[in-house]
This record gives structure tokens, sequence and C-alpha cells, in this order.
């Protein structure tokens, strides 16, 4: 009989103890995501000055030989190829430097054109807006020529032009005259005030939330550590009282 109250307590015990094996696993786990590494990018973002510059060679279907220039998105530089004479796409210059002009791209654009009220403005903020060739949905900035102001359109998510701003006073400083980022700023440094009585959004509300929540993640984590010290007393507490009645 005391053989097998024994052998009732030590298969108790042991699955008592499993369950505290789970909370370890997870966190050795997470631990490990921590520790991974990123590999870094070999090569800088590609810039590119139009979408066309991201197709491939096309010969077309013509048998003519021609000597063209297209841009490589690999080798990230014009280089030639055989054109046959029709057809093909829109990668296909006469000549070198006007590949290099629609497709490299300078991280410091020297040409700039003087805007209405005397400020200069790089060549890309006169250029159209382009969404590239992919199809993400990305709110982005561009300098609208026309209206002569930046304005919101959506990005695809790769290569396009370099008119496209994350954000618009990075569009505004770039490429908007002083008249409207004067305004701006005078528009600033007078807000409007507004009526007592109307609901105003207090800043603090937001932070308050992340406070809460990043409290809540640490009480789970308290639960699982309470939980791991009441088993092990549980187990303690069973295996004295086992012992007992063995002897008893």
């Amino acid at each position: 009989m005391k053989e097998m109250k024994r052998g009732c307590f030590l298969v108790t015990t042991l699955l008592l103890l499993l369950g505290c094996v789970p909370w370890h696993v997870t966190a050795d786990s997470k631990d490990g995501e921590d520790d991974q590494d990123i590999p870094g990018a070999a090569l800088p973002p590609l810039k590119l000055g139009n979408s066309i510059c991201a197709l491939k060679a096309d010969g077309g279907e013509c048998k003519a030989i021609y000597t063209r220039y297209y841009f490589n998105i690999q080798t990230r530089q014009c280089e030639m190829f055989e054109y046959g004479g029709c057809h093909g796409n829109k990668n296909n210059f006469l000549t070198l430097e006007e590949c290099q002009e629609m497709c490299v791209v300078s991280e410091f654009p020297v040409k700039k054109t003087r805007g209405r009220f005397g400020k200069e403005k790089p060549n890309f903020c006169f250029m159209e807006q382009d969404p590239g060739i992919c199809r993400g949905y990305f709110s982005r900035y561009f300098y609208n020529k026309e209206s002569q102001q930046c304005e919101k359109f959506k990005y695809g998510g790769c290569l396009g032009n370099q008119n496209n701003f994350k954000a618009l006073e990075e569009c505004q400083i770039a490429c908007q005259d002083n008249t409207n980022s004067l305004q701006l700023d005078q528009h600033a440094e007078h807000p409007i005030i507004m009526n007592n009585s109307s609901p105003v959004a207090k800043p603090s509300e937001f932070p308050r939330l992340l406070v809460v929540q990043e409290g809540t993640r640490n009480s789970w984590e308290e639960t699982g550590l309470s939980h791991q010290v009441f088993l092990m007393v549980f187990c303690t507490c069973t295996h004295i009282y086992f012992l007992r009645l063995g002897d008893g």
C-alpha cells in the first residue's frame, strides 16, 4: 500500500513539474529572437530618375542593328545594347548622356531652376508624380509645378522618381517657394485660440494608453512567475504530506 502511494506521489510530482517547462522554453525562444542579427543591405537603396529605367533591355521585333543605351538596374549604370529598329520599350536612348540624364540620380543635384520668387529649385521638383511600378499604397508628397504646391499622392513602394517625399515639410523645404513656407511659419507663430467650450483632446491621453499597455504586458510576465512559485510550493507540500502519510 505504501509503495502504491509513493508511486502516485512521484507521478503527480512529475506532472506538476512539467507544467513549469513551457514558461522557460518560451522565455528562451524570446531571447533567441532578440539576439538574431539582421543582415544589412550590400548596396544603398536604388534611386531612379524615372520608372522606365527599371525596364529590361528590349531589342524589339525588327532585324536591324542599331546601337542604343539602356539603364541596367543590376549594375546601376547605363550600358550599350543592340536595337532592332521597332517596338521595344522606353528604356532605350540614342546616347549615353541621354540615358544618364534620365536615369542616373545624383545624391546632390547640381542643376537647379530659379522659381517665381527667386528660390532655386532642384530639377526633380519639376518631374511629374510617379507612383512607380510596384503595387503598394503609401502616402507620399510631390511638388506640383502647375499649382506650385506640395500635394499628396499614393506611391507604389519602389522606383518612381525623386519628386517623392515622406513628409509634407520635406517637400516644402526642397521645392516650394519661400512665400508659402513663410505663411506656414506665421501660422505656427500665431496659432488659432480655440474656444474653451469646444472639446479639445488632451495630448497626454495617448501616452497614458501606452503606459497602460506596457503595465498589462508586465502583469502577464509577473503572473507567469507567480504560477511557477505556486507549483513549486504545492509540490513541496505534497511531498511532505505523502512522506508523513507513508511513515504513519
